[in-house]
């Protein structure tokens, strides 16, 4: 009798253990294969030149274009006034004398940049707290490796308005 209840006892602490590990493995496999959250974009703003030394570049009307469809399936649109900040400094401000009528001359793919970048973003990315520094950001960036200069030191966002 003592015999057959310690083999029962046994038995059973194997069949918990087999439980227990597996619940553990279990635990651990979803831990590993967790799909990656979505990264929060960190902007470092240093703005190492004084106003005086910044040309406001306004690149025209208002942009409207559609936004990258999102989540919840609907249309929506961002309409925005965006001005180009432009170091004049005196080390550079013959660079930038050439580079004004440049952009003047290209207003046409100014826009078409930053109509792309508005197109890659969902309403619901847009409506995040860090939203406008990010936008402002990327457009700066594509901007900079458009035209191949560092002398594009800000963009501006005089006003956003997105449904």
């Amino acid at each position: 009798m003592k015999n057959k209840l310690g083999m029962i006892l046994i038995i059973v602490l194997l069949v918990v253990l087999l439980i227990l590990f597996a619940v553990g493995f279990t635990f651990l496999y979803k831990a590993m294969n967790k799909p990656e959250e979505p990264q929060v974009n960190e902007i470092v703003v240093e703005q190492t030149l004084p106003l005086s030394d910044i040309i406001n570049f306004p690149i025209g009307d208002p942009i409207v274009t559609n936004l990258l469809e999102g989540p919840d399936q609907k249309r929506h649109v961002i309409k925005l006034s965006v001005s180009l900040g432009i170091n004049n400094s005196k080390k550079v401000s013959k660079e930038a004398g050439k580079l004004v009528p440049t952009l003047e001359a290209q207003k046409s793919v100014i826009k078409d940049i930053i109509i792309g970048v508005c197109r890659s973003k969902t309403f619901e990315e847009l409506n995040q707290t860090d939203a406008r520094a990010v936008l402002k950001q990327e457009i700066l960036l594509k901007l900079q490796e458009a035209f191949e200069t560092q002398l594009i030191v800000e963009a501006y966002i005089d006003e956003i308005f997105i449904d």
